[in-house]
């Protein structure tokens, strides 16, 4: 029991009394004090002072039960989250590219691939140069041309030459005879620097497949796939991707080795 003392219309001293003797929260003393002080015979009874219980509030994000774990959302198990085979597929095409680069790339010795792109325009349409002829080497510095009909040597003789490829083919009989000039210090130097962009832009598009595939393992986490199935895919993505810049850095040495040697 404890009298209390009326001190003013707010009971301010009543409750900074109560806070010091009974230790409860400032808002639970102001709402004693004002009842007590609303009491009709205040000043000469005692104020019982009921005991409160205070709850805390319940924390978010506790430990999960077994059955919300059952519950989570579990990632198909008859569905691969990367296709490796279509990634592979991709891949491999980049390094199919580059090496097409190498063959038409001129080297300063005689090589069928330098005229593997050239198009042949002739009356009535125009068509690859290797579906119009057989392109063969006749020596080291020369190629040589025949067509299949000997009516499209003049087409095939102004197409090579006009192909922006620094060549001066001539007409030898039913053939087209195509000089490839040797390469000079200089130009071998530019050669294999122009070459090395060229197999540096084919290793970035490797790797942009391998960040597609890492986006999609990244989709399969969130959807529930388990975290040492995708370590595994995460070591089977790399290992591909390893194996076919592997690959453009070995055709790459091959070219240079080659031209280097003019």
């Amino acid at each position: 029991m404890l009298r209390l003392a009326r001190t003013g219309s707010t009971g301010l001293p009543v409750c900074r009394l109560l806070k010091r003797t009974l230790q409860v929260p400032y808002s639970a003393t102001r709402l004693y004090a004002l009842s007590a002080i609303t009491a009709p015979l205040i000043s000469s009874s005692a104020v019982q002072l009921q005991p409160t219980r205070w709850y805390g509030s319940k924390k978010k994000g506790g430990k999960k039960s077994k059955k919300d774990e059952d519950d989570a959302e579990q990632f198909p198990l008859d569905q691969d989250p990367v296709d490796m085979d279509k990634m592979s597929q991709r891949m491999q095409a980049q390094v199919e590219w580059f090496t097409s680069e190498l063959r038409s790339m001129r080297a300063g010795r005689a090589n069928p691939g330098i005229l593997s792109r050239v198009r042949v325009n002739f009356k009535g349409g125009s068509a690859m140069i290797t579906d119009l002829a057989l392109v063969t080497v006749k020596d080291a510095h020369t190629l040589l041309v025949i067509p299949n009909n000997p009516d499209e040597q003049s087409a095939i003789e102004a197409s090579v030459r006009n192909a922006g490829l620094g060549l001066n083919p001539r007409a030898d009989k039913n053939a087209v005879l195509v000089p490839v000039p040797k390469t000079t210090k200089e130009s071998r130097e530019k050669l294999v620097k122009d070459l090395a962009g060229t197999a540096e832009k084919v290793r970035v598009h490797i790797r942009k497949h391998r960040q597609d595939a890492m986006k999609q393992l990244k989709a399969a986490v969130k959807a529930g796939l388990p975290k040492d199935e995708t370590k595994t895919w995460e070591k089977s993505v790399q290992t591909e991707t390893d194996k076919h810049i592997n690959q453009v850095d070995e055709l790459l040495k091959a070219k240079s080795r080659e031209i280097e040697r003019g």
